[in-house]
């Protein structure tokens, strides 16, 4: 079994963790039918590997736990980030 130490990073508008690591989870902030977060592998142009549009119907907040070892990004974490803020848990 795979482990490691896991942190945490909060992002709003557009930021990044850059480095290799893996997505254990997130929580979600967001704006009603505007809030929207796009996580990519290596910046703007990279793989989407995760993505979150807001219901249209209320502000919210939401837990994304991410199943066993996480999703995988190989070059650093890039969010794209509307409306939304977002805490990342990695490791």
């Amino acid at each position: 079994m795979m482990q490691t130490d896991v942190k945490a990073a909060t992002l709003a508008n557009t930021g990044s963790i850059g480095i290799s690591t893996r997505l254990k989870g997130l929580v979600i902030s967001y704006t009603a039918g505007t809030g929207s977060v796009v996580l990519k592998d290596g910046g703007s142009g990279g793989t989407t590997r995760f993505s979150f549009t807001a219901p249209a119907t209320t502000n919210g907040a939401i837990n994304v736990i991410i199943p066993g070892e996480g999703i995988r990004f190989d070059t650093s974490i890039y969010g794209a980030i509307t409306d939304a803020t977002v805490t990342v848990f990695y490791g």
